[in-house]
């Protein structure tokens, strides 16, 4: 039985390559989605999940009407730089 690949496990290097640049070519106030954090911190999406669902996470916004989580990279800098 094999593992059911992730998103992110269907992402090719030149995607995750693709997101990480614009990750870090964009301003602070720029919002990203929960796979694009994933792959630019190399950290899991069910870590960011759990972290929300805790409430010790980082800061995130959800638009109105929507269920999408969004990160804004200000806020992404300033979690992973206190630590």
């Amino acid at each position: 039985m094999s593992k059911r690949l992730t998103k992110l496990d269907r992402m090719s290097a030149e995607q995750k390559e693709s997101i990480t640049q614009s990750f870090w070519n964009a301003p602070d106030e720029a919002f990203f989605p929960p796979e694009d954090v994933a792959v630019v911190f190399n950290i899991s999406l069910s870590w960011l999940q759990a972290k929300r669902c805790k409430g010790d996470g980082i800061a995130f916004s959800k638009p109105e009407g929507t269920r999408k989580v969004l990160y804004t990279k200000k806020d992404l800098l300033s979690y992973f730089n206190k630590g």
